[in-house]
């Protein structure tokens, strides 16, 4: 099975210069707990509503003011449409991130793919149960 098959398309994302109070107000109109950062057409970064609060608002950084590329991660890992969705868990499961962004050739969003997404159509439920396990697992640092 591919991706293309399990992913959720047509991800609403944000810009870089999308304020803190901006972001986390789509995030809860749309349901979801991150949102892919584009420029252009091209993904840059991801934020979550996690880094928005840890990241942001922890520090001291003012939600109406500060923007979405003060605390987003940078460097995104993605895959694309034509990738098997036992090879995304395993990526997702070693990288212990909860969802990927999508794209095509020319780096664009084109959908996202979260570890919910995989796991209701993984038919080997024993690699499914290890990637939640491997994700799960304690992280001794934490990029940015």
């Amino acid at each position: 099975m591919k991706i293309r098959d399990v992913m959720t398309p047509d991800a609403v994302a944000a810009h870089p210069g999308t304020t803190l109070m901006a972001a986390a107000e789509m995030m809860r109109l749309l349901n979801v707990g991150s949102l892919p950062i584009i420029e252009g057409e091209r993904v840059v970064g991801i934020v979550t509503d996690r880094d928005i609060v840890v990241r942001g608002l922890a520090l001291g950084l003012e939600p109406r003011g500060a923007c979405v590329a003060d605390v987003m991660t940078r460097n995104v890992v993605t895959c694309s449409v034509d990738e098997d969705v036992e090879d995304v868990a395993r990526q997702m499961r070693d990288l212990q991130v909860r969802r990927l962004l999508v794209v095509d050739e020319q780096e664009r969003l084109i959908g996202i793919v979260s570890l919910g997404d995989l796991a209701m159509e993984m038919e080997d439920q024993a690699l499914a149960g290890r990637v939640l396990e491997g994700i799960s697992e304690p992280v001794t640092s934490m990029a940015h």
